[in-house]
């Protein structure tokens, strides 16, 4: 049986940035079908749900245009 995961990065870049910068990563986890990784993935995404290093702003703030 296979399994898939679909890994992922969160990248943004602000008006006057020449460049996109990372705010966020995960994983779907192993899942048995595609469309069970990529459930999964959505799901992190919209309930703001992916990992981030030090430094990143939190998950919640990202669509504010106050975030760090």
């Amino acid at each position: 049986m296979a399994e898939y995961r679909i890994d992922y990065t969160i990248t943004r870049r602000r008006e006057g940035e020449e460049d996109f910068t990372e705010i966020g990563f995960g994983s779907s986890g192993a899942w048995e079908s595609i469309d069970g990784a990529e459930y999964a993935m959505a799901s992190d995404i919209e309930n703001r749900q992916w990992e981030t290093r030090p430094g990143m702003p939190d998950p919640e703030s990202v669509d504010k245009d106050h975030d760090v």
